[in-house]
């Protein structure tokens, strides 16, 4: 099990080196050189979709809602297909990052509210899937938990820094196939060895679409604060923006959609298998794994399951470190760039504050993880408070409409303030006070757009 584990880590390092060779200049590093092939772009879509709040938390909330843990991944795919007719715009006003989509929307203001608000929340996110990661290689291995988050913060900041989008384009293909790998295996095993002579799953009164524990306004809370932010999340643009052209992400966003429909099912039946499991230490996914295979596959579903972690993580921490380093950035003088000298020169120095910043995001990242063991549950906060903020100015301004940089700064602030109170807020007494969290959570859209309207610009967009 170690040996496969290092073979595997090494692979990515090895990866890393050969990214880092090809690394000339910014595009390189940020976009790939905005030559991603629809197949580069659907795989790094979908490994870093099926990251750890998809699978591990998915498959852990089968306890409440059984077989509805499909809908995770299928508002992720209905997201998807609703970003398509959004990608062309998207890829035209957008660079690097989603604060740069802002700004040529907007303008500077908005963007530097964006710049500030996105890396925190993905800073959190990083630590979590490092805290993911660690347990799963204690799962695995002999490791404590300080070590395996020393290792899995070293190998995924490690890969990013080197290569930037060129490593992760390339890890994450390879990623995506172990994870749907994976997932096949555990799940025809579990199929096997779980559904007894009536063939029938456990769980059964916690059935799919819905059930006592998800109602249909579950699916459209879920849609909104959830499925949205595979609509307009920074992660899905730098994925998009790494495509060689619009067609191409285009058909990259639908590829990626498509293959998240069948995994949504075999995420939910793992949800419904982990049922008959009872209380289990650590993710229930290694749980199953552990009941349901032969030791000679277990090797196999442990990088699978690594790379569950590690897809997502790389991914959002250099969004999350690019988008600050858009706070500091210096532009050359026309001057300057005509001077391909002092050009490659600012370009090198770029590189290298990109690389520091992800070098010490990472740092920060590992020391939330080595403080905080059991925040995997803040990944759905995050994005919920991320929809809350800019789903709705995204969408708005991809759709041609304009407002007034200070509505849309208002509206983010606002967004984001109110779907936060509605996640931290606990129920409060009465039938509509048990609500009020989620009565918060749709008011943060509802007043962002109220902020975008009252300052729309009564004008046709470029």
């Amino acid at each position: 099990m170690t040996a496969a584990l290092i073979i595997y880590l090494i692979v990515l390092v090895l990866i890393a080196i050969r990214s880092a060779r090809k690394v000339k200049d910014i595009p390189d590093f940020f976009v790939a050189r905005k030559g991603a092939s629809a197949r580069m772009v659907a795989g790094s879509l979908v490994a870093t979709i099926l990251g750890g709040s998809a699978v591990i938390g998915a498959i852990d909330s089968g306890m409440k809602i059984g077989g509805a843990a499909s809908w995770f991944m299928l508002t992720g795919a209905l997201g998807l297909f609703a970003l398509i007719p959004f990608a062309g715009r998207a890829y035209s006003h957008g660079k690097y990052t989603l604060p740069d989509l802002v700004e040529n929307l907007y303008g500077k203001g908005p963007r530097f509210v964006a710049s500030l608000v996105i890396p925190v929340a993905w800073t959190g996110i990083v630590a979590a899937q490092i805290i993911a990661a660690a347990k799963l290689l204690m799962t695995f291995t002999p490791m404590e938990y300080t070590t395996a988050a020393v290792v899995s913060a070293a190998v995924f900041t490690g890969y990013t820094l080197a290569g930037g989008q060129l490593s992760i384009l390339r890890t994450d293909f390879l990623q995506a196939c172990l994870i749907i790998a994976g997932l096949l295996l555990i799940a025809g095993f579990a199929l096997i060895n779980g559904a007894g002579d009536a063939g029938v799953l456990p769980g059964k009164d916690l059935p799919f679409p819905f059930n006592a524990g998800f109602s249909p306004f579950d699916l459209f809370l879920l849609i909104l604060t959830y499925g949205t932010t595979y609509t307009a999340g920074p992660d899905i643009f730098s994925r998009v923006f790494c495509a060689k052209d619009i067609a191409t992400a285009k058909k990259g966003i639908a590829i990626a959609a498509c293959v998240l429909i069948p995994v949504a099912f075999v995420i939910g039946i793992l949800a419904l298998f982990g049922t008959s499991l009872g209380d289990v230490q650590g993710a229930r996914i290694t749980a199953i794994a552990n009941a349901v295979l032969p030791p000679a596959l277990v090797p196999l579903v442990a990088l699978a399951l690594l790379s569950v972690v590690l897809s997502s993580a790389d991914t959002t921490l250099l969004s999350s470190s690019v988008i600050l380093c858009g706070l500091f950035r210096t532009g050359a003088s026309p001057k300057e760039a005509r001077d391909p000298h002092t050009a490659a020169g600012l370009a090198n120095k770029t590189l290298l504050k990109a690389r520091v910043v992800i070098f010490l995001n990472g740092i920060v990242a590992l020391l939330l993880a080595l403080v905080f063991t059991d925040i995997i549950g803040t990944l759905l906060l995050a994005l919920a408070v991320y929809a809350g903020a800019f789903t709705v100015p995204i969408l708005w301004g991809l759709a041609g409409l304009r407002s007034r940089p200070a509505s849309v700064a208002a509206g983010i602030i606002l967004g984001g303030a109110l779907a936060l109170a509605g996640k931290l807020c606990p129920p409060l007494p009465g039938a509509i006070g048990s609500h009020t969290g989620d009565i918060l959570t749709i008011a943060a859209f509802i007043v962002n757009g109220i902020c975008l309207a009252a300052g729309r610009l009564r004008r046709k967009s470029a």
